[in-house]
């Protein structure tokens, strides 16, 4: 994905992706600390974001073995 020696920082940012769909599919995005039926903000800019991210993995992937 363009830089040598990124694997960490790719590893982190699709935990953080993972992470956030496990709460919107598993926990109906509700943040705890708050009363029930208050989720989680989430923001145009961080789907546009992680859905750039993915785009990146797949063709750095489909580069790799083809």
């Amino acid at each position: 994905m363009g830089k040598p020696n990124r694997a960490k920082e790719i590893k982190q940012e699709l935990s953080s992706i993972v992470d956030r769909r496990n709460k919107i599919a598993h926990e109906a995005d509700i943040d705890p600390s708050y009363n029930i039926g208050t989720r989680w903000p989430i923001y145009e800019i961080q789907v546009d974001s992680a859905i750039n991210f993915i785009q990146q993995v797949v063709e750095s992937i489909h580069q790799v073995i083809v």
